[in-house]
């Protein structure tokens, strides 16, 4: 009997510790325990990251990056190079539920997706799942990334300041009353215009007054946690995101003309451009441990992501007819607003069961709106005018249910079945969703488990968007009567192994179909339509499949890693072609090889290979000559892959300790360290002879940066 009791006593505790923060065990402690935590978690697809994990390596620009670290992972395609794109087993890129301290952030860029909203000085943790999604998080049809922030300390103040290639940070934590309450606060701005002033100056001192620029860009961003603790198992947390971007850009110039009197006439053009967006998230929940047994956590949120985006344009001349005045305006608003609130319930009926039970409803206000106009004025009069205005509203409500429960089948066989019953209300048409869910874990031996999962994950949000690029532009829109939920279906099972000592190999594949996906069906352009925007957007089907493989080698002071990925992602929309042809973003194989060393005291290098399949792009098949030109046919799309992609990238980090804890870390990054131009657009043109060749074109050389943080 002991036999059996001892280890389900150790498995249970393993269950019941998830999601709690020890304080008084040692760092290395708790770092070998998650270590093992995909394993010995029932979920597959699942990885859980620690904060040091996420702000040590290589740092791009000089800021750690939580989304250029999920990147790297198998099974999770990147996009377009330095954007922070995540394609998750062959979703879209909209596909992704992310979760700030339990709340929804629309908006996970700055600087056009350059690097993410997620502040490492702060992050204490996060879960990213592929696959094997608990019932608890819905939404979203491709992945969860759950980020937790960090409670500040209860006893001592901290803080630290950072300062990289285009940004600075400061991040400060104490006790507000001992041991009762605490805040944590981090602030990032950007300094580039520190560079912009100096090289706008010398640009139109070259120029000459007759051609002037202008502009900046500016990004700061806000994270705040109040924590107060009542009692052990009674703690209330008041938290805070807010961020932005401003983007300013101004060109005017001059000309000068002479008739054939010898009148000199002049005329002025002035074009800008003004970009801002952001987000706002505040939450306020409470935990409560009723016993052993039961615990609650009730979470109350605001959520808000917005943008705007305006241009104009004019001309001013001065000619024998008199003076005239051109004038053109842009302007592009777009944003989405929730509401939510959560209550979710942990349960441990006896030392067999897990129940997680709750309640979530959410009520989202959806609003885009644009407007044009132009206008002619010859000699004060005017003679030309022209205006459109269009814009939508939606509201949403969005309740859900949801339970599951962590159970053992046997001693070492551990089944996690859930469901959760979703429903999207919009003016003249409710959804449901029900999505069943099952993950199954066979601990063979100490050192080997199996795992099988069945997911099901509904996407009741839709990003209209006319090009695959993070734009302001881009707008959130609900479903409607015109546009059904998406929806998928993932199967995904692997083994994981840690054979010896400090060895780990996990090998896991999936099959995945999504439904009700949409494509935008019009002509190029940066600007997606948004009256009955439904109607240019096309339906369609999309699937992927691959193999995960992921090894590593972990000491204290060496670690190595292989991440490979062999898949297959495949889309179907019958308006456009009528069979299932490849994704943009089936890169076949993936490899990517990380290794940290720490070769001496204080010293750490490290050492990224990147390597994948080309993306892939349209190219015209052949074309055809008749009375109206050349006409470009196509036999399917994405039927041209670009060259494959690679890169190294290194960096090295030097940290000291001084007294009283105080700490200076310098961290040199080199990306592209091998300077190698990988694709990122390609051109096609048409020989003499008929025949056609293309033209790869590579922007991103190598980009090396230098961070120095000092804290105390």
């Amino acid at each position: 009997m002991k036999r059996v009791i001892l280890p389900l006593l150790l498995l249970l505790g393993s269950f019941s510790l998830q999601g709690q923060e020890l304080r008084d065990t040692l760092d290395a402690s708790r770092v070998s325990v998650m270590r093992e935590k995909m394993r010995n978690t029932t979920q597959t697809g699942l990885m859980h990251l620690e904060s040091k994990q996420l702000s040590s390596g290589i740092a791009l620009f000089g800021t750690p990056d939580v989304i250029k670290k999920l990147q790297r992972l198998p099974g999770v395609a990147a996009g377009n190079e330095l954007m922070n794109g995540l394609y998750v087993h062959g979703g879209d890129g909209n596909d992704n539920l992310f979760l700030l301290d339990g709340v929804p952030l629309y908006n996970i860029s700055h600087f056009g997706g350059f690097f993410s909203s997620f502040n490492t000085d702060v992050i204490d943790n996060l879960d990213f799942y592929k696959s094997g999604f608990p019932a608890r998080y819905g939404g979203r049809m491709s992945s969860v990334v759950d980020v937790e922030t960090r409670e500040g300390n209860m006893e001592e103040y901290h803080g630290r300041f950072s300062l990289g290639l285009i940004d600075g940070r400061i991040q400060v934590e104490g006790p507000i009353v001992k041991d009762r309450t605490s805040f944590n606060l981090g602030l990032r701005r950007s300094w580039m215009e520190v560079v912009t002033i100096p090289a706008i100056w010398y640009a139109n001192s070259r120029n000459g007054a007759d051609n002037t620029v202008g502009g900046n860009y500016s990004m700061w961003d806000i994270n705040a946690r109040l924590t107060h603790r009542f009692a052990p198992g009674n703690v209330l947390n008041v938290t805070l995101y807010t961020g932005a971007d401003n983007l300013r850009a101004q060109r005017e110039q001059t000309k000068h003309q002479q008739d054939a009197e010898g009148v000199v006439h002049s005329g002025d053009t002035r074009m800008s451009i003004g970009v801002k967006w952001g987000s706002l998230l505040s939450s306020v929940s409470h935990q409560y441990e009723f016993s052993k047994k039961l615990r609650m956590k009730n979470l109350l949120y605001y959520s808000r992501s917005n943008s705007d985006t305006g241009y104009d344009f004019s001309i001013w001349g001065l000619s024998e007819n008199g003076e005239s005045i051109t004038a053109m305006n842009d302007n592009d608003v777009s944003g989405i607003r929730e509401v939510g609130y959560m209550s979710n319930w942990d349960w441990y009926p006896n030392s067999y069961h897990h129940v997680r039970f709750g309640l979530q409803a959410q009520y989202h206000w959806y609003h885009s709106s644009r407007s044009f106009d132009s206008s002619t004025v010859q000699e004060g009069e005017k003679v030309q005018e022209s205006a459109d205005k269009e814009g939508v509203r939606y509201h949403a409500f969005e309740p859900a249910v949801y339970i599951e429960d962590e159970f053992f089948l046997r001693y070492n066989l551990t089944m996690n079945a859930g469901v959760r019953l979703a429903l999207f209300s919009t003016p003249g048409k409710t959804w449901p969703s029900l999505e069943p869910r099952v993950a199954f874990k066979w601990l063979i031996n100490n050192q080997i488990s199996a795992k099988l999962s069945y997911t099901r994950m509904s996407q009741f949000a839709h990003l209209v968007a006319a090009m695959y690029m993070d734009l302001p532009s881009n707008a959130w829109m609900p479903s409607t009567a015109v546009a059904r939920p998406m929806l998928s279906d993932q199967i995904a099972g692997g083994v994981y192994l840690t054979p010896w000592p400090h060895v780990r190999l996990n090998l896991e594949g999936w099959y995945k179909t999504m439904n009700h996906m949409l494509v935008y069906n019009g002509s190029n352009t940066f600007v997606p339509p948004i009256t009955e925007w439904e109607k240019h957007f096309t339906e369609g089907r999309g699937r992927s499949y691959g193999l995960e493989v992921e090894a590593g080698y972990e000491t204290e002071k060496l670690s190595l890693s292989l991440y490979y990925t062999l898949s297959w992602t495949q889309r179907r929309f019958d308006a456009i072609y009528g069979d299932w042809y490849p994704d943009r973003n089936d890169n076949r194989h993936k490899l990517n090889l990380v290794a940290s060393w720490q070769f001496a005291k204080g010293w750490e290098v490290f050492a990224d290979w990147n390597f994948h399949s080309g993306n892939r792009v349209t190219f015209p098949s052949h074309y055809m000559e008749d009375e109206n030109g050349r006409r470009y046919l196509y036999d399917q799309p994405y039927n041209t892959q670009l060259p494959a992609y690679h890169r190294l990238d290194l960096g090295v980090e030097y940290h000291k300790v001084f007294k009283k804890g105080r700490q200076f870390k310098m961290n040199i990054s080199v990306y592209n360290a091998y300077n190698h131009l990988n694709a990122s657009m390609a051109f096609l043109t048409t020989e003499s002879n008929g025949s056609f060749s293309g033209l790869a074109l590579g922007l991103v050389p190598i980009i090396p940066t230098i961070t120095f943080t000092y804290q105390f």
